[in-house]
């Protein structure tokens, strides 16, 4: 029995939680290598290489580059001479202006080493798309739900994670052949919207078994009108016939121009509506990983293709603090013909840094308070209680 034990911890609880690990910290590894890749072909000097940040756990110097491994996997940095970047390693190298440093490079050569991540991001996912349509799956198919929103219809409604979603209102998401149809989500969330505070019927799937739901929606606001929330996180929508090369490789691309599209929607509704409502931080990012590895290594596959072309998109933007923010800058200094101040990239990175920072508190937070809610509820009571005694 205890051996029984043990082998169901490792397989459903730890090997899920290394894979999601060091899923996430591929796709770190990715885009960094996407910078250093073009530093190299350049021949611009990158005098360090991290994965994770944080203490360092290993290190190797190769050629004239420090490779390190740091304890935090949610991040990591290609350091880049002549390039003055917060939190990019010891900077020793930031001034240069010797022939391997950065600053007096061509434009295009500048566009193509801060484009590098991006178009690494994007490259991994498409890949990954077009080699599952290669290899298939025969799995059954469904909405598949990763977790569930705290107090929320889906949750009080008796929804929970990994049910399989197979129809709603009698409106069936998958074909005949038992897969999803392409815009099964759109079928989903239009039923779910313009049903607000009334019930939804959803068949679902649950350890292998045909179940029915009745579950009462809440409401929300979209654009001032009243629609149906459910409150529930789903993975991507999975679609994985077997295909012949030609076909694969353009269902693949297909797929991934789908998550490219979705995602540049959820950064338009960011800013048209200042809302970060839907988005998850971190924890919530590896709550899902792990929780994907559990359902196996091609849902993982797909999850990560979705987060690096959520990467991808969100360092485009013209902010100090990613990509698209040293972009601007050396597309700012391309066409005035003069190195922009040191103070103002300084102070612009220093602030998007800090914005950052503060948004990612905040979504870690919520994070926290959608995964371990009623824990940290009784912590805070019982705190609170023993401070005011």
């Amino acid at each position: 029995m205890a051996m029984c034990n043990l082998v169901s911890l490792v397989t459903l609880k730890i090997l899920p939680l290394v894979w999601a690990i060091v899923g996430f910290g591929s796709l770190i590894a990715i885009h960094e290598f996407g910078h250093f890749f073009f530093c190299k072909v350049f021949g611009i000097h990158t005098p360090t290489f991290s994965i994770g940040f944080g203490p360092e756990l290993f290190s190797k110097k190769i050629g004239a580059t420090n490779f390190r491994l740091a304890l935090i996997p949610l991040g990591g940095y290609c350091e880049i001479a002549g390039l003055a970047e917060v939190g990019q390693g010891t900077q020793e190298f930031a001034q240069a202006t010797d022939p391997t440093a950065f600053g007096d490079r061509p434009y295009w050569q500048k566009l193509l080493v801060m484009l590098g991540g991006i178009l690494f991001n994007l490259i991994f996912a498409y890949i990954v798309m077009c080699g599952i349509f290669m290899v298939g799956t025969s799995q059954e198919q469904a909405l598949v739900v990763t977790d569930t929103v705290k107090d929320s219809a889906a949750e009080k409604g008796g929804l929970l994670a990994g049910d399989g979603i197979i129809s709603i209102n009698k409106k069936a998401l998958l074909d005949d052949k038992g897969y999803l149809y392409d815009n099964a989500s759109e079928i989903f969330l239009t039923e779910i919207k313009s049903h607000p505070e009334k019930s939804v019927h959803l068949d679902i799937i649950r350890k292998h078994e045909h179940e029915h739901l009745s579950i009462v929606l809440g409401t929300n606001q979209e654009h001032g009108t009243t629609i149906g929330s459910l409150g529930a996180y789903f993975a991507p929508p999975m679609t994985y016939k077997r295909l012949p090369f030609i076909q694969a490789i353009q269902a693949g691309i297909t797929k991934t121009n789908y998550f490219i599209h979705q995602t540049a929607m959820v950064v338009k509704r960011l800013f048209t509506e200042c809302s970060l409502e839907g988005t998850g931080g971190p924890l919530m990012i590896m709550s899902v990983s792990f929780k994907s590895a559990q359902n196996g290594i091609i849902n993982l596959l797909v999850f990560l293709a979705l987060i690096s072309v959520n990467l991808a998109l969100l360092n485009l933007l013209p902010i100090g603090a990613l990509d698209g923010g040293q972009l601007l800058f050396v597309t700012i200094e391309a066409i005035i013909g003069r190195k922009l101040p040191d103070g103002l990239r300084n102070g612009i990175n220093i602030a998007s840094w800090v914005l950052f920072l503060l948004i990612a508190v905040f979504v870690t937070y919520r994070d926290i308070a959608s995964l371990f809610g009623d824990t940290i509820g009784s912590i805070y009571h019982k705190l609170v209680s023993l401070i005011t005694k």
